[in-house]
Parts: structure tokens; C-alpha cells; sequence
């Protein structure tokens, strides 16, 4: 019993070393992870900007046409009104 948890206690640091090594890789492989991940999300984010702005520019000018109609109408409605005043 003794001869093998002195075997055990030959064998820690090996161990301890191949351990160390295990999560020096797993950090590597985390931080390629999450690198990779990163870049992806500023690949969505973009796109999602350059939708978003199409879709303001599109409303912008859904707008402005909206108005123009809004005031042609109006004048419309006052050449109309004018035209009644004068009869």
C-alpha cells in the first residue's frame, strides 16, 4: 500500500504537467472559439446595420412622397374653396 501511494506520489507531477498542458489547449481552442465567434457577430451586426439603414431610407422617402400628396391635397382643397368664394 504504501509502495503505491508512492508510485502515486512519483507520478503527481507528470501528471500535474500533462493537466497544465490539457488546459493550455483548451484556452487556445476557447479563445480561437470565441475569436471566430466575435467576427461572426460583426459580420451579422454589420448587415444588420446596413438593412436597418436601407429600411430608414426607404421610410424617409415614403415620407416625403406622403407629404408632397399631403400638400398637393391641400392646396387642392383651398383652390377649391377659393373658387367657391369667388362665385
Amino acid at each position: 500500500m504504501l509502495e503505491r501511494q508512492m508510485q502515486e506520489m512519483r507520478e503527481l507531477p507528470e501528471r500535474v504537467t500533462k493537466l497544465e498542458a490539457q488546459i493550455l489547449q483548451l484556452r487556445e481552442e476557447i479563445r480561437g472559439a470565441f475569436s471566430a465567434i466575435r467576427t461572426d457577430m460583426r459580420g451579422e451586426i454589420a448587415a444588420a446595420v446596413t438593412t436597418l439603414r436601407r429600411a430608414i431610407d426607404e421610410t424617409n422617402m415614403h415620407m416625403r412622397a406622403l407629404h408632397e400628396e399631403a400638400l398637393s391635397r391641400i392646396a387642392t382643397i383651398g383652390e377649391g374653396r377659393r373658387a367657391r368664394r369667388k362665385r
